[in-house]
């Protein structure tokens, strides 16, 4: 698809804006029962906080998942497609989003959930609610035999989601994007196929990437259209997998929108595992062809990588700031945050922090700001079945079998003016008379008995860079059964 010169560049016009975090909202406060007061009292539910932070970008979900507000909730396709108001002060959200966001100087893209399968595990209603899923069937991935829990394994987490390889689906997709093109006046859109991970039937993904290509080239058209209709651009952005190998493998081939000029932005990866992604590659891959990348941090999940026994929320925040400094460092154009708003911390309410929490996206946002404050760098574990097959590789847990195991710690900072490095190890099925070493690059630490491992290094012992941990087992305990198996790493970089 050809694209004018002119719309080219009114496009990297609006690029050009800086983005130091982009700021995802699922929606789910409009379920509050305090947004039923109307625009004013929602938007001080959640948006009113972003006011004099770094968010410069709102990613606005336009497909909602949950709904606190249980099943007799009006849902978004009803508001949407049946013209169903969501309440009375409020008949729908997002104009209400768009006019605050433009009022504040917040760019504002409407997110649209490629696949969105809660309603597999019962959320929020206990049987599919989505016309075109209760209405067709054959249209899904799988059927309702293979209901469970969302710790029950792929199946159970995809059987609801609709195959792209259908013309049904992609036209229904289709109509989304439309309708957030046409309907609003935002500054772009997001095709989120992070949310879920998975478009046909397992082995199906490579024979369908084609049918994939189209629908971004149909997604670019419609957003060209109606950026010359109203005179500026309207963007496209795509949330894509961790890595090109797992694109490529879903049936996404990215680079071959690039090269078509078919995309805006890029937010790469689920998050999932943000200490253990190569984020260099989708960078370098957006560098080739001028496109900003955004990579992503689930931040309930880096947050629980960094708090400690004690339950310390600082060492969370700390995790984040790792994180964080670690996209910077790898040449990110800016962050995109993913759940901020259920971090485990003290909240107002559901989905609500305290302003305080806001207030500390400046330090995620300026890596100048973060070189000297406290951070937690660590290794991820491998998520849940249905976001692994779209992460980044993740190590832990780690069995410690023959005569060394290994695993990569990624620091994204020079910590040789650090006042303490402490190397944290967590240990399962230690038992006495065990003999670990630990090598920290090359540094040998001997490893005392228990299943909680604090090893005091000093700053110059990590690299900014990879780190290499090494376990060698020297000899077992009379009593162990079990392999000693790795859970956790992390470094606790204090300034």
């Amino acid at each position: 698809m050809p694209v004018g010169k002119e719309n080219l560049r009114a496009r990297r016009d609006a690029l050009a804006r800086p983005r130091p975090l982009i700021l995802d909202d699922d929606g789910d406060l409009v379920y509050d029962p305090r947004a039923a007061a109307g625009p004013a009292a929602f938007s001080q539910l959640r948006l009113a906080d972003l006011v004099d932070t770094p968010v410069d970008s709102l990613a606005w979900c336009m497909m909602w998942g949950i709904a606190r507000g249980g099943a007799a909730a009006v849902r978004y396709w009803q508001t949407q497609q049946e013209q169903v108001p969501l309440t009375d002060l409020m008949p729908d959200p997002t104009p209400v989003v768009q006019q605050f966001c433009r009022r504040h100087g917040i760019e504002v893209f409407g997110s649209i959930r490629m696949n969105d399968c809660h309603d597999a595990f019962g959320m929020p209603a206990a049987s599919l609610q989505y016309p075109l899923k209760v209405e067709h069937p054959e249209l899904l991935l799988g059927d309702a035999t293979q209901r469970g829990g969302v710790e029950d394994g792929l199946p159970a987490a995809m059987w609801s989601g609709l195959d792209f390889a259908a013309p049904e689906v992609i036209e229904d997709r289709i109509w989304w994007i439309e309708h957030a093109a046409t309907a609003y006046d935002l500054d772009g859109i997001d095709l989120n196929f992070f949310r879920m991970p998975w478009l046909f039937r397992p082995g199906q993904e490579q024979q369908h990437m084609t049918l994939m290509s189209d629908f971004v080239r149909r997604a670019r058209r419609i957003a060209e259209q109606a950026g010359q209709s109203r005179g500026r651009p309207l963007l496209l952005g795509v949330r894509v997998f961790d890595t090109l190998e797992a694109n490529l493998r879903l049936g996404l081939d990215v680079e071959a929108w690039l090269i078509e000029g078919l995309v805006d932005r890029l937010l790469a990866g689920g998050g999932y595992a943000s200490f253990c992604q190569p984020v260099e590659e989708m960078i370098e891959l957006g560098q080739r062809f001028q496109l900003p990348v955004y990579p992503c941090i689930n931040c309930p999940g880096t947050f629980d990588l960094g708090v400690g026994p004690d339950g310390d929320d600082e060492r969370g925040f700390e995790a984040l700031r790792g994180a964080a400094a670690n996209f910077w460092q790898a040449g990110a154009d800016g962050i995109y945050l993913w759940n901020y708003q259920y971090l485990k911390t003290p909240h107002i309410a559901y989905g609500q922090p305290f302003p305080r929490d806001y207030g500390r996206l400046a330090e995620l946002a300026d890596p100048g700001r973060l070189a000297g404050l406290d951070k937690v760098f660590s290794v991820n574990p491998r998520p849940l079945e249905q976001y692994a097959r779209a992460s980044a590789p993740c190590p832990l847990p780690l069995p410690v079998v023959g005569s060394e195991t290994a695993v990569s710690i990624r620091v994204g900072e020079d910590t040789s003016e650090a006042e303490s490095v402490l190397l944290q190890l967590d240990l399962e099925n230690v038992v006495a008379g065990d003999d670990i070493r630990v090598r920290l690059n090359d540094l040998t630490l001997l490893c005392e008995e228990g299943e909680l491992v604090e090893l005091p290094v000093h700053g110059e012992a990590l690299r900014q860079g990879e780190n290499r941990v090494e376990f060698v087992m020297g000899g077992r305990g009379a009593v162990a059964v079990d392999p000693v198996v790795v859970t956790g790493v992390r470094a606790l970089v204090r300034y």
